[in-house]
């Protein structure tokens, strides 16, 4: 089947009996196309219902910390969950379940001496805390396995009555053997049909699997053993089997058929084909799920993640070196249906790419606070220019979405308009032309769009937020005292004026700071700091020393290009034109005069103390 071609599933299964056919919608130029794992192929996406789409997503089987690979699965999935909401107008019914009884959970429980109810709400609680900190949206519905037990016996029971499952000593297991008369089992991956090392890890290391008719056959039902928890059914006390729970949980708020099924590439099978061949079983159908869609695979160094290779990584672990947006940013770099490798030389290149956006939003902000709407805001061709490039990008970003969200192209994109942009700023410095804000803005208004909706940015201001309230507007009169002050020492360090650059810092720390509410101490200055600064008060003492020495009928003598005439102390009566100074001018004058006196004064004394 090629991509372009229509997503049925003929080609998979001969035996669909006339369940609603896909079509490509009329009137769309470019279709979403997804890769869908039950062809293999991107096809293009229809909804049974308009713009409405059911998704179910398998949750965690909490038993432990959630680690990278769980990251990686429900980062990427909320990532195209809120392109499909906040990019493509889908209004999407999102359930998830939480698998908080199975085998693994009761082996860990009995470990640590504690509930297995106690064990699963302790790891609940952490991974959605987790998922809190990496900013994955909340489903609309969450489940449960403990509190759909009775939803799953009537599932199980539905089977058994169509004639697709049997009782065994208590336990109640699918009969791949009946089904595959009718349907084809194992349709995400057919070679795996009949691997008894997948097929028993599915099982669960609790299970016998003594009581199974065929070799394939799985467990909807599994009679309890001593010790292990109990729930009531027509088969005897027992508890759910692992695959029926996806099943009769999705169906109860999803229905019959469902949009779609996301999952980690590791489910496709047993699970993910499991849950295929137990729900159409149940309803006689042929297509229970319309997309099955997977994440790749997460290595860690070009490793799979593994405790035995001590390189299992937890979230909590990797969020000690890396904020959220670090890596949900690591994520966006990387197709979310292929392997992906966790390393600090990967992490690094996300932290660059994130520290190109925040520098473009700081420099358009601060020309925003620089350059004020009235200069000239003629359009010239650099600013055309720069205007088509950003609506080429708008039309490439939206067609690299809709194949199969390409999120890694879309950030090389944007960070290729980034890079056009700062061009355009370094043009406008270099002419003294003001870069028109309109247009600036503009484009960082789309490129801050683009990343609210990828969930790097949660506001509707332009650039990344630090937190809650307007903190730009909140910052603004520091930005500016330090926008001035960089100007004033980037002047001085050009015109090579160093000695004026410790009065500015002083200025900055005693008298502009002090205005805003910040207090600058400096006793924790470096040992340089401190030098420079005892360097600097030696040289303002010795300056002081030698005025000192001069004669105070001597102060503005030598001043000819200032004054023509003085009295008979020395202080000027009249410019170099020959006129008159007035009396403000004079004012000063006698008062600088008076202050070398007692300054001269001084001098000769310490002269007098010193010969004593």
């Amino acid at each position: 089947m090629s991509e372009t071609s229509s997503p049925t599933l003929e080609s998979k299964n001969k035996k669909d009996k006339g369940h609603p056919e896909w079509h490509r919608p009329s009137g769309v130029e470019t279709p979403l196309m997804v890769m869908n794992s039950l062809t293999s192929t991107k096809t293009p996406f229809v909804t049974k219902d308009g713009k409405s789409i059911t998704w179910y997503a398998c949750g965690p089987t909490v038993y432990d910390a959630s680690h990278m690979g769980h990251a990686r699965t429900y980062v990427s999935f909320d990532i195209i969950r809120r392109i499909m909401k906040d990019y493509l107008g889908y209004n999407i019914k999102f359930v998830m379940n939480i698998t908080d009884i199975d085998d693994k959970i009761i082996i860990r429980a009995r470990e640590q001496g504690i509930s297995h109810s106690d064990l699963s709400k302790k790891w609940e609680a952490a991974f959605f805390e987790d998922m809190k900190c990496l900013n994955v949206l909340p489903p609309d519905a969450l489940t449960r396995v403990t509190e759909y037990v009775p939803q799953i016996v009537k599932y199980v029971e539905k089977i058994i009555e169509n004639g697709y499952a049997y009782e065994s000593k208590g336990s109640v297991y699918f009969d791949t053997v009946a089904y595959s008369k009718v349907h084809d089992y194992g349709k995400l991956e057919p070679k795996s049909v009949g691997n008894e090392k997948l097929t028993s890890e599915g099982e669960g290391s609790l299970s016998t699997g003594t009581e199974k008719r065929n070799a394939c056959d799985f467990a909807l039902w599994k009679k309890s053993k001593e010790g292990e928890p109990v729930w009531q059914s027509p088969w005897g006390e027992g508890r759910p089997g692992w695959h029926i729970e996806c099943s009769a949980m999705a169906s109860d708020i999803l229905g019959s058929n469902i949009d779609i099924h996301s999952g980690g590439e590791d489910l496709k099978f047993p699970h993910h084909d499991n849950e295929l061949a137990q729900s159409e079983a149940h309803y006689g159908c042929n297509q229970w799920i319309n997309y099955f869609i997977h994440s790749g695979h997460l290595l860690i160094d070009g490793l799979k993640m593994s405790k035995s290779l001590k390189n299992f990584i937890t979230i909590q672990q990797a969020l000690e070196k890396y904020t959220p947006r670090q890596m949900r940013m690591f994520f966006l770099l990387h197709r979310y249906d292929k392997p992906m490798n966790y390393s600090p030389e990967s992490m690094t290149y996300a932290i660059d790419i994130e520290k190109t956006f925040s520098e473009f939003f700081h420099i358009v902000k601060q020309n925003n606070r620089e350059f004020p709407q009235n200069l000239p805001q003629f359009w010239e061709d650099s600013e055309k220019a720069l205007y088509q490039d950003l609506q080429s990008v708008k039309k490439q970003v939206f067609d690299l979405l809709m194949d199969n969200f390409n999120t890694p192209d879309v950030i090389t994109l944007l960070t290729d308009l980034v890079k056009k942009t700062n061009t355009y700023f370094n043009q406008c410095k270099e002419t003294a032309k003001n870069p028109r804000l309109s247009l600036s803005i503009s484009v960082a208004d789309y490129i801050t769009h683009i990343l609210n909706v990828f969930g790097l940015i949660e506001s509707a201001q332009i650039g990344f937020s630090s937190g809650s309230g307007n903190i730009e507007e909140a910052l603004t009169p520091i930005l500016d005292a330090l926008t001035n002050f960089r100007s004033q020492v980037r002047q001085m360090a050009i015109a090579k004026e160093t000695g004026n650059i410790l009065n500015v810092c002083d200025s900055l720390r005693d008298e502009i700071l002090p205005l805003l509410g910040i207090k600058i101490d400096d006793k924790g200055a470096t040992g340089s700091v401190k030098k420079a600064e005892k360097e600097e008060r030696a040289r303002k003492e010795k300056e002081k020393l030698e005025k000192a020495k001069i004669p105070p009928s001597e102060l503005f003598k030598n001043e000819t290009d200032k004054y023509s005439l003085f009295d008979e102390r020395g202080v000027p009566t009249h410019d170099k034109e020959g006129k008159e100074i007035t009396k403000s001018q004079l004012k000063k004058l006698v008062s600088a005069y008076d202050a070398q006196a007692k300054a001269h004064k001084q001098y000769l004394d310490s002269l007098v103390v010193k010969q004593e």
